[in-house]
């Protein structure tokens, strides 16, 4: 049999959005089982755009796109001497507890520093100090407890491990803050660097993973 044409809206009369008082409702359970409701509902679908939807629509879709915001950096913050720098979050892997590279011989210089153990795996520590060149000088902590840690990162297939004097955890901040690193940082810092930022008023350089990882790289020729 054909389906009867139901009212225009007799699932809001006596159907489950109305009172419930449609006597197929002890059979059905639910307005969706009853072919009136289906039948509606393929009207629906199979009617007749209405005139200028189509150019309406053509319309929306050939508009320019408007340039939403950019999502915050998400950076890992770390101190090495009296610098306060950070990397992309998602290069970092680990902050183990610090721990004394192995040399190697002939090979073990003022950046590569050997061979270091980390939960197992043996990974190539480097002195991110001394490819920055950057003074060893200990930072006032206040009367804070500090702990070095060794900071293993990543980037496609590659991996390597520094010394860091502190971490200091995850810190977030819209990429227009980025600004240009001053004239007063040095040339290796610079050379290296993608911007500064400002975390609880001290500025911090934001590391180039673009250039960082092959510099660190190239640390490894003998």
């Amino acid at each position: 049999m054909e389906p009867t044409a139901p009212s225009p809206t007799c699932w809001k009369e006596t159907g489950v959005f109305g009172d419930k008082s449609c006597p197929e409702l002890a059979v059905l359970g639910h307005c969706r089982h009853c072919r009136d409701y289906t039948a509606a509902g393929r009207r629906l679908l199979d009617r007749e755009a209405p005139e200028g939807y189509p150019a309406e629509w053509s319309e929306i879709l050939a508009a320019p796109k408007e340039e939403g915001k950019a999502e915050t950096l998400s950076v890992i913050v770390f101190r090495l001497g009296l610098e306060l720098l950070a990397l992309k979050t998602v290069f970092f892997q680990e902050a183990a507890e610090a721990a004394r590279p192995h040399g190697i011989p002939l090979r073990t210089g003022e950046v590569f520093k050997g061979i270091v153990n980390v939960n197992g795996e043996l990974i190539c520590c480097i002195s991110l100090a001394a490819l920055l060149d950057l003074p060893l000088e200990a930072d006032a902590a206040e009367g804070r407890k500090v702990y070095p840690r060794l900071v293993v990162i990543a980037r496609q297939g590659q991996r390597f491990a520094f010394a860091a004097d502190e971490v200091l955890g995850v810190h977030r901040f819209p990429p227009e803050a980025l600004q240009e690193p001053p004239v007063t940082v040095t040339k290796s810092v610079r050379a290296l660097t993608a911007g500064i930022f400002l975390r609880e008023d001290r500025t911090v350089g934001l590391i180039d993973e673009e250039k960082l990882f092959p510099a660190l790289t190239r640390s490894l020729a003998p």
